[in-house]
């Protein structure tokens, strides 16, 4: 360039044959790509329970802080004596509600097969069970 005026004879940028190995390339990598993600979508990830794992979670610190234990397995309701008041848990529906002192109700599990209470003298036993039975637990509750 001289002057400020471009000399269009100048050589510059890609000749045909590089174009070619660019665009090859990219062919290659876009008839790969739908093989590639069929290998994503066979892989399944395992199920996992978080809501059963956090309803333990919660369930167990709920009863850490409590004073007293009571279940009515007539009407399958779990409470517990806390400082905060009575906290309930029961089954509704195909979920598990959480209630305190009788009032509100919030879902802390959603697909319940099975939610239920056995009360010794000393324990309560609650059996939990979720998602077409694939996670199943037993909690003791110490009276």
């Amino acid at each position: 360039m001289k002057s400020g005026v471009p000399i269009l004879n100048e050589p510059g940028g890609f000749t045909y044959i590089e174009a070619l190995i660019s665009l090859s390339i990219a062919a290659f990598v876009m008839a790969l790509m739908p093989s590639i993600l069929m290998q994503f979508d066979a892989v399944q990830s395992p199920k996992k329970g978080f809501e059963m794992d956090f309803f333990i979670f919660e369930i167990t610190e709920v009863h850490e802080g409590s004073t007293a234990v009571a279940a009515d397995g007539e009407n399958e309701v779990i409470t517990f004596k806390t400082a905060k008041g009575d906290i309930s848990y029961r089954k509704y529906g195909s979920r598990i509600v959480k209630s305190v002192e009788g009032s509100g109700f919030v879902t802390v599990m959603f697909e319940v097969e099975q939610f239920n209470l056995r009360e010794t003298d000393t324990h309560v036993v609650l059996t939990v069970a979720s998602g077409e039975g694939e996670n199943s637990e037993a909690l003791l509750f110490t009276k």
